[in-house]
């Protein structure tokens, strides 16, 4: 193998490397949807399916939250992230759970989605709150509201959960 090529060899993989690199870093967040309603549709989906699993994989990860919102977010200025993103995840455990044991295996179709707070806007991110779905169960026809979700993130023009309503 000539120099030349040898220099060309290492120079692309530099390149590789120092974009997946940057794309490690400055990734935006996997598994979003393109309106609070799209995302709204699949926590109904996972609640009839009583798929906790598939409710949690819908929440902002750890890796993201630290990356991609702490810094910005007024708590990081007297909270330890550790601290706030494990009362985060516990609250939301137990939401979950109380979720699937008060609506779980019951199909709904989404009427609407609300919030009952105003947005909080960040540089790069709105915080949408109060999060309210109005739906009627498919069963029975009975129309009411699901108290389940809380704070959606609006990132990107892609929307994905911050948390579940305890």
């Amino acid at each position: 193998m000539s120099y030349t090529i040898k220099r060309l060899s290492v120079a692309t993989l530099a390149i590789v490397l120092g974009l997946s690199t940057l794309n490690c870093t400055n990734s935006l967040l996997e598994n979003t949807f393109a309106s609070p309603e799209d995302l709204a549709e699949a926590v109904l989906e996972a609640l009839e399916r009583e798929d906790s699993e598939a409710l949690l994989a819908l929440m902002v990860t750890s890796d993201e939250h630290h990356e991609l919102l702490w810094e910005r977010l007024p708590e990081s200025n007297h909270l330890p992230f550790d601290y706030a993103r494990e009362l985060n995840e516990r609250n939301s455990g137990k939401a979950i759970t109380q979720a699937i044991s008060r609506f779980g295996g019951n199909r709904f179709e989404l009427l609407s989605i609300e919030f009952s707070e105003d947005a909080e806007q960040y540089e790069g991110f709105t915080l949408h709150f109060g999060a309210v779905l109005k739906v009627k169960r498919v069963s029975d026809g009975v129309e009411g509201t699901l108290p389940i979700l809380d704070v959606l993130l609006e990132y990107g023009g892609r929307w994905k959960l911050m948390n579940y309503d305890e």
